[in-house]
C-alpha cells in the first residue's frame, strides 16, 4: 500500500518547493530587476535553494512519521466523524445514497448490528467503526476495495503534506528571515490546495466505506440466492 504515495506526494512537494522558491525568495525579483539578468545574487540563490529543499525533505519525513490516526483527525478537522464511525446509523436512517446497493436490502443484512447501536455517542462511533472494520477485513483483498482505499489514503496524505508544508513555510518566515519572505500568492495557493485535497479526501473516504458495504452486501445476498 505504500507504493501508492511515492510519485504523487513527491510531485506535490516539487510543485510547492518550486512555487516557494519563485514567490517566497528575493532571488528572481533581484535577478530580473531593471532588466539586468546579471544581478542575481549567487549566494542568495544557493541559500534559497538549500532552504527550499530542506523544507521539502522535512515535510516528507514528517508526513511519513505522523500516525494515521492523527492524519484522520487532521483531515476531519478534529470535530468531524470518519464515514465508518456512523455508517450503520446512516444506513438505519436512510441517509446513505449509493446506487451499488439497495438500502432496504442493506438494512436487512446488517439488522443485528443496527439493532445493537449504543445510545452513547462516543460508544456508538467506536461500535460502528469497529463493526465496519471487521467487514472491511473480510473484503480487503477485493479489487474494488483496494482501489477505493488507495484513493482515499492518497488524498488524505496529500492534504496532510500540504498542511505540514504550510507550517514549515510559516516557521521559515521567522527562522530564515530575509531569505524566505511572505507571499500572498503562495498562501492562496496553499489554502486552495488544502481545501481541494480535504474535500477530495472526504469524498474518497465516503466512497471507500460505501464500497466495502456494497461488496459485502453483494456477496451475502448472492450466497442467499
Amino acid at each position: 500500500m505504500k507504493d501508492y504515495r511515492e510519485k504523487e506526494l513527491k510531485s506535490l512537494l516539487i510543485i510547492l518547493a518550486c512555487m516557494l522558491l519563485y514567490w517566497c525568495t528575493p532571488v528572481f525579483e533581484d535577478a530580473f530587476k531593471d532588466g539586468n539578468y546579471l544581478n542575481m545574487n549567487i549566494n542568495m540563490l544557493f541559500k534559497s535553494v538549500l532552504i527550499t529543499n530542506v523544507l521539502a525533505l522535512v515535510t516528507f519525513l514528517m508526513d511519513s512519521l505522523i500516525d494515521n490516526n492523527l492524519k484522520d483527525k487532521l483531515v476531519c478537522l478534529f470535530f468531524l466523524k470518519l464515514p465508518g464511525e456512523n455508517i450503520f446509523t446512516r444506513i438505519r436512517d436512510g441517509k446513505v445514497h449509493d446506487k451499488r446497493f439497495l438500502l432496504t436490502e442493506t438494512q436487512s443484512v446488517y439488522e443485528n448490528i443496527i439493532d445493537a447501536i449504543p445510545e452513547n455517542e462516543s460508544n456508538r462511533s467506536l461500535y460502528e467503526n469497529s463493526n465496519w472494520y471487521k467487514i472491511y477485513l473480510s473484503n480487503q483483498e477485493k479489487r474494488q476495495v483496494y482501489q477505493s482505499q488507495r484513493d482515499s489514503i492518497l488524498c488524505r496524505d496529500l492534504f496532510t503534506e500540504t498542511v505540514i508544508f504550510s507550517l514549515m513555510y510559516i516557521a521559515s518566515l521567522f527562522i530564515f528571515k530575509g531569505i524566505i519572505i511572505f507571499s500572498c500568492e503562495f498562501c492562496v495557493l496553499l489554502i486552495f490546495i488544502a481545501i481541494v485535497t480535504n474535500i477530495s479526501t472526504h469524498i474518497k473516504m465516503d466512497r471507500f466505506v460505501n464500497t466495502v458495504i456494497a461488496v459485502d452486501v453483494a456477496s451475502k445476498t448472492k450466497e442467499d440466492d
